[in-house]
Formats: C-alpha cells, structure tokens, sequence
C-alpha cells in the first residue's frame, strides 16, 4: 500500500511539474547569420510583453513592448553596429522575465548564456509598512530605491539570498506617492505606494 502510495504521489508531482513548466514562457536567442541573431519566445498563455536589449552599461540598445497579448513572438537582431561587450536580453511576460546574456565579438561572434528566469516581486503596502517578498533566481545582489515626484529618498541593499522578505517602515515619510524600484543586475521593477 505505501508503495502504491509513494508512486501516485511521485506521478502527481511530475504531471503538475509538467503542467506547470509547460505554461512558462522560454526565450531563444539564436545566431542566424554573421552580425545577427534571431530571437525567439513561446508561451501558453498570451500576453503583453516587453523585449530589451540593453548594453553592459545599462543603455537601452533596443525596446519593443507589445499592443496586444501574444503567445510567440519572432525578431532578429542586426548586431553589426554594435561594440564588443556584453549585453542583455530581456523579456518581461505577465510577472515572469527572462533574462539571457550575450557576448559580442567583432561584429561576427555571437555567445548565448543561460536563460535566467525571475518573477517579479510581491509587494503589499498597509499601516504605513510596504513588504516585500522576492525570488531571487540569479542569487545577484538585489537594490531597493524609493522615490518621491522624481527625487531619491533612500535606498537599501537587499542581498543576494535565494528568498529576499522584507518589511520597510513609511511611518517617518511624508505623505504623497512614492515610487519604489527593486533592482536586480540589468532587470527593473518598480511598485507605486500611496501613503
């Protein structure tokens, strides 16, 4: 009986893993051609998306973000005018982003690192305290900022855990909009909090 058991449960946590998995949107950045790369993502479920390529420094190279919900979505890249160095491509679906670098040489030489995959963090503001809970994939470390009509007002360094939970106390602060924006390498995201 335990035996028969143990194996329903390891068939159910394998179809749900399945299932799950499935339903995550993949992105493929392929080298086509000299000077160029094809990318390429697919998912189940459509929806808006936001693709970038941005250079070591943080500069948006490239940006596209979507009218409608999509399921896949095609482009290729002309890297021809680019300067050797690292870069990022990013794709941001629903609350998952997936992240792969790639390194250009001469124009001609393309490398494609692992995709990395994030979701983005929770927030929840009540009783003058904002928590946040984030999965941090990369185990980079992790940036928070607060901003109030465009000018800094503090910032913490989160750490470079797997699972980051903090609570930040708005008690001291004025009261108005602030935008809060958690940075982890080359990825963004920000929450806006009414106080």
């Amino acid at each position: 009986m335990k035996t028969k058991n143990l194996v329903l449960t390891a068939m159910a946590v394998f179809v749900a893993a399945t299932v799950f998995a499935t339903q995550l949107p993949t992105m493929n950045v392929i080298p086509v051609k000299n000077e160029k790369a094809l990318v390429a993502f697919e998912t189940m479920s459509p929806a808006n998306f936001e693709l970038s390529l941005k250079n070591q420094r943080g500069e948006t190279v490239y940006y596209k973000k979507s009218e409608v919900p999509v399921q896949n979505y095609k482009l290729v890249f002309d890297l021809k005018n680019l300067e050797n160095g690292n870069y990022h491509v990013n794709l941001k679906h629903g609350n998952c982003t997936l992240d792969r670098l790639i390194t250009v040489s001469n124009g001609t030489n393309l490398k494609v690192g692992e995709e990395i995959r994030m979701f983005s963090p929770y927030y929840k503001f009540g009783n003058n305290t904002l928590q946040i809970s984030y999965l941090n994939n990369s185990q980079k470390n992790v940036f928070l900022n607060i901003y109030r009509d465009g000018q800094y007002v503090t910032g913490k360094k989160l750490g470079k855990e797997m699972c980051i939970q903090k609570t930040l106390d708005f008690s001291k602060l004025e009261k108005g909009t602030y935008n809060v924006v958690l940075t982890n390498n080359s990825n963004e995201f920000q929450f806006t909090v009414q106080k």
